[in-house]
């Protein structure tokens, strides 16, 4: 015969006809001969609200002996949902409980019966119930610290660089904020601007602790301080709170005086607005070039390993006047003076040369072994739903145990005597405990976080690799139809990083990238995706061949190539005119004759005909391209 326990709750004295605790004990009897089930225990909570369960101790006496497997009960029997609780995130989180340890609630008057599919469909409207909850708290939450902005105080979080957060208040760091007047007085000056501060600052031996470590100044630092108003004694909430690829409303952002102390005046923090107003400005014109670095950080350093970004050099055309075309390459962003210079790496890398040749292996990386390795330990390592499930089960298991060891660890806590002589040593060592057990249950819940991603994912059941791969071959011929902001975003999807050569090897320049390619799943947001759910492999390129771009030639390298080869010299201009007349792209000639009429010699066809094997031996043309007539 199957166990169950008995759980009945009024709220007051007074109850409504048919809702006494007699009347439900014995409706809950009579199911239970009805049901033919062993009474194990009978719980009740007199005059107690159901708002939440912290209220009520022979409920949590209850869960707490289902936990601990005390009589081995199957079901729970209460009269109404209603007297087990009317929080839906507290009747969830027990219900959970009550199915890890494989006992069914039965709501005799409601006709809920979680072992059947009608009691769980009840339980997911629940489910919807309490995300609503939740979304209120958040909201009452936000409210609590825009609160606490209106009436001057710090809405939280990390204190600004010359501050630190006393008690929920800014107290001023005097070293630090010594630097802080510093930088914003050298600003003001009128040959001052950010980079040259930095500078300043780092030639001149200043430095800045964080997180433990000296560091040199930065440029994106000293501009983070010069554009930050809480400096001047103002408490600004909301102004980054933007979301990716949205604008900031104005009207969601919150200024007041704060009640903090000031490190500058509001007069010289006028100034420097004024000042980085008009800088901006002056960034901003028309004819500013707009270029788009495709693999702008995620390219590292062979030195240090920071993210390498985009450099511009424009070079003056002495012969005709103006510009050349504006040449960009990659460089590491410790080198620049700006940042302190605490990286010797001053090596730079064609951006044109390096994006062609990234993009050339990724087209092709379904191919390499490295891929299909991937691929095979993503499906030989995924567990199935049912071995899931019960890693789930016994995660909750352990949960639940360390939530009843936290209530009862509470509960004496509640009990001590305070006059007693050794009521200190007691809390203590009750206190300790409790932060243990806090440990224990935030890694518990963090792992079943975790699992309970991984197990949705399971649950999908559909060939999430071949998908993946679909949606590969479709970049590729998408490709040549994106801008490149769409390419640079492209390429953050699919790549972790990108480490090159140091010094020139051979002509290459890709020396591995470290792939992390999404699963993609039907009807799901790849933005939810469990963190493990990709795939992931580091691709050694050293193994592969040449690709177009690394191959690719100079014109002295074309010519010794000739010569070494054939026995003859061909000059640059007739290079050329074979690589214009092949439709290899070139850029603007800058170096026309001043005379339109001057004449200008053209390629025989011998040497052309040379030339063309150069240039398919380099793989600037296709080896299946003929001579043109």
């Amino acid at each position: 015969m199957k166990k169950c326990y008995i759980y009945t709750r009024v709220s007051t004295e007074a109850q409504i006809e048919g809702y006494s605790l007699d009347a439900q004990q014995e409706r809950l009897r009579q199911y239970a001969d009805y049901r033919e089930l062993e009474i194990a225990n009978e719980y009740c909570d007199a005059g107690k609200s159901g708002h939440s369960i912290k209220g009520r101790p022979a409920f949590q006496q209850m869960m707490g002996d289902i936990i601990e497997q005390k009589d081995q009960v199957s079901f729970v029997l209460v009269f109404k949902l209603s007297r087990f609780g009317r929080n839906a995130a507290d009747v969830l989180k027990s219900m959970q409980t009550l199915m890890d340890y494989d006992v069914d609630l039965v709501c005799v008057e409601d006709a809920i019966d979680s072992s059947t599919q009608g009691g769980r469909l009840t339980m997911t409207i629940l489910s919807a119930v309490a995300e609503i909850e939740r979304d209120n708290i958040n909201v009452q939450f936000m409210s609590g610290r825009i609160q606490k902005v209106m009436s001057g105080g710090w809405p939280g979080g990390s204190a600004p660089y010359g501050y630190r957060n006393m008690n929920k208040q800014l107290i001023v760091e005097p070293e630090e904020a010594e630097i802080v007047k510093k930088i914003f007085d050298l600003y003001q000056s009128e040959d001052m601007k950010a980079t040259t501060v930095v500078r300043y600052l780092n030639d001149n031996g200043f430095k800045r602790m964080s997180k433990g470590e000296q560091r040199a100044f930065t440029y994106d630092f000293v501009t983070n301080i010069l554009d930050n108003p809480v400096y001047c004694g103002r408490i600004i909430y909301g102004r980054r709170t933007n979301v990716k690829g949205k604008k900031i409303n104005p009207n969601d952002v919150v200024g007041v005086k704060g009640i903090h102390e000031a490190i500058i005046s509001e007069e010289q923090w006028n100034e420097i607005c004024e000042k980085r107003n008009k800088l901006r400005v002056s960034r901003s014109q028309p004819n500013e070039r707009d270029h788009v670095s495709i693999l702008a950080g995620l390219v590292k350093c062979p030195c240090c390993g920071v993210g390498m970004y985009s450099m511009r050099n424009s070079k003056i055309n002495k012969n005709n006047g103006g510009y050349y075309s504006d040449y960009y390459s990659y460089g590491c962003l410790n080198y620049r003076k700006a940042n302190g210079r605490t990286c010797s790496f001053n090596t730079t890398y064609n951006q044109a040369k390096l994006d062609d040749a990234v993009f050339e292996i990724f087209c092709n990386i379904s191919a390499t072994p490295e891929y299909r390795e991937a691929v095979a330990g993503k499906i030989d390592n995924r567990k199935s739903a049912e071995e899931l499930e019960e890693t789930l089960r016994n995660i909750r298991k352990q949960l639940r145990q360390e939530e009843r060891k936290k209530w009862k660890l509470g509960e004496t806590l509640d009990n001590l005597d305070v006059f007693a002589e050794d009521y200190d040593e007691k809390y203590q060592s009750i206190e300790d405990k409790l932060e243990a057990v806090y440990d224990q249950i935030e890694g518990y819940e963090t792992e079943l976080s975790l699992m309970t991603k991984e197990l949705a994912a399971v649950n999908k059941n559909i060939e999430a690799t071949e998908r993946t791969l679909e949606v590969l071959d479709n970049v590729k011929h998408l490709y040549g139809h994106m801008t490149d902001k769409e390419k640079r975003e492209m390429f953050r999807v699919f790549i972790d990083k990108i480490d090159v050569y140091p010094e020139k090897s051979g002509g290459r320049l890709v020396k591995s990238i470290s792939f992390k390619i999404p699963v993609y799943y039907e009807e799901r947001d790849t933005s939810e995706a469990p963190p493990d759910d990709q795939i992931c492999f580091v691709l050694d390129c050293s193994k592969l061949e040449k690709t177009a771009a690394e191959a690719k030639a100079s014109y002295s390298q074309l010519k010794s190539y000739i010569f070494e080869k054939y026995g003859i010299k061909v000059s640059q201009l007739y290079i050329a005119q074979t690589k214009r007349k092949y439709g290899i792209g070139m850029r603007e000639n800058y170096n026309k004759p001043r005379n339109p009429d001057a004449r200008v010699p053209k390629c025989p066809k011998a040497k052309e005909e040379i030339i063309v094997e150069a240039l398919k031996h380099f793989r600037m043309l296709d080896e299946s391209v003929e001579i043109i007539a």
